[in-house]
């Protein structure tokens, strides 16, 4: 069981309802309406967008791992709770799991938005997060490029033009991308300046805050778009399923070693 939550926590497990909130927010602000969405073309985001967002947590963690020991982070490649190896085969495993999905898209240009998110996602574990202001963009051009890859699940295009419907999906782009970035932005500061608490609030809460708000904006941008169905409710869902897969990998991971993370 340790093992399975070494993994789970590798990989960030319980924030990847969040990337799934978005990528789905994309593909329902671009249908315009509930009985509009092609759950035959939306089929294949179900798996791209979670085992994407999988992916890019761990290879955060592998690409980090000899700051992580230095620091004495409590990340499970670092405590030794997960070794190199099947770390990276479990990163293997999800690219193996993208590529199967993509052979089921329906239109081209989700699968370019992709391999572009993709790229933004090894650019920022590569470099640019070793910058504040790269590390910002980038991040929030990867949270972004998941709105895309739901959106052009639906309309075939990642253009968004300028019409009044449009106008959802600029906000849904923005907001998403505004919170990612300050998520990043709080990051950035806490490890390179030093920062411990900002209005009272410490940086790991100010990021799980923002993290936590993202299905938020999906729920209004849905509901802006699908002219305040209740179904835009839906999205809020992710929130309390971050918290209890949370609160399950804890459990998984042993009463000692939780009980050791908290002091």
């Amino acid at each position: 069981m340790r093992t399975l939550a070494a993994i789970l926590r590798f990989v960030r497990f319980p924030l990847v309802w969040t990337a799934l909130g978005d990528a789905l927010a994309g593909a329902a602000v671009a249908a315009g309406t509930p009985g509009a969405m092609p759950l035959d073309a939306v089929a294949p985001v179900l798996v791209i967008s979670p085992a994407l967002y999988l992916f890019g947590m761990g290879m955060n963690d592998l690409v980090d791992l000899g700051d992580d020991r230095r620091l004495g982070r409590d990340r499970p490649l670092a405590r030794g709770e997960l070794s190199v190896g099947p770390a990276a085969s479990v990163l293997v495993v999800l690219l193996g799991v993208m590529m199967i999905a993509a052979a089921f898209v329906a239109h081209h240009e989700t699968l370019v938005v992709a391999a572009v998110t993709l790229g933004a996602v090894a650019a920022y574990n590569g470099a640019a997060k070793r910058w504040t202001a790269t590390a910002v963009l980038v991040m929030a051009a990867c949270r972004a490029g998941n709105v895309l890859i739901g959106w052009t699940a639906v309309v075939g295009t990642w253009r968004i033009d300028l019409s009044p419907r449009a106008a959802t999906g600029w906000a849904l782009l923005i907001s998403v991308g505004a919170l990612a970035g300050t998520a990043s932005l709080t990051s950035a500061l806490e490890k390179r300046h030093g920062l411990k608490r900002f209005l009272g609030l410490t940086p790991s809460r100010i990021v799980l805050g923002c993290l936590l708000l993202l299905p938020v904006a999906g729920s209004v941008c849905v509901a802006a778009a699908w002219k305040m169905s209740p179904w835009s409710l839906v999205w809020l869902a992710a929130v309390p399923l971050v918290l209890l897969t949370s609160a399950a990998v804890r459990r998984l991971r042993g009463p000692a070693l939780t009980a050791k993370e908290g002091q």
